[in-house]
């Protein structure tokens, strides 16, 4: 059901900060992700693994999600071979998901669960299109 965590995803207040201090410590930067008027994001590459700073622009997010911290772990993304498997293996557990319907961004299709239903943890899971199978093997 569950292949890998692709990425921890953290949000942050600044993400120019984010980006300089990752760059001083050494992590690779690999790719950007901006969603006008909503959110912009970094991804960072730490072995098999990635970071994401996303910064929330929209206000009223931005204080849902980040509140008065100036960071804070959110979610914890893995790649799954077929969402319909995983969601159907999930709901059993009684895991709900934050949408309906599957969001198509970056990588794949997405889909959030609702932190209350799975112990207080917001995980991303993410089916990878076809363009992206295999990225990280040659790394």
């Amino acid at each position: 059901m569950l292949k890998r965590i692709d990425h921890v995803g953290v949000v942050v207040d600044s993400l120019e900060e984010a980006r300089r201090f990752l760059a001083a410590v050494g992590l690779r930067h690999d790719r950007d992700l901006d969603i006008p008027g909503r959110l912009k994001a970094s991804f960072y590459t730490c072995g098999e693994i990635e970071i994401e700073v996303l910064e929330i622009i929209e206000p009223a997010e931005r204080s849902r999600r980040l509140g008065e911290a100036s960071a804070r772990i959110e979610h914890i993304a893995i790649e799954v071979d077929s969402l319909a498997h995983a969601l159907s293996g999930l709901a059993k557990l009684g895991v709900r998901m934050q949408t309906d319907a599957p969001v198509s961004l970056d990588k794949g299709l997405n889909y959030w669960t609702v932190a209350e239903t799975c112990d207080g943890v917001i995980y991303q899971l993410i089916e990878v299109s076809g363009g992206h199978r295999g990225d990280r093997e040659g790394r």
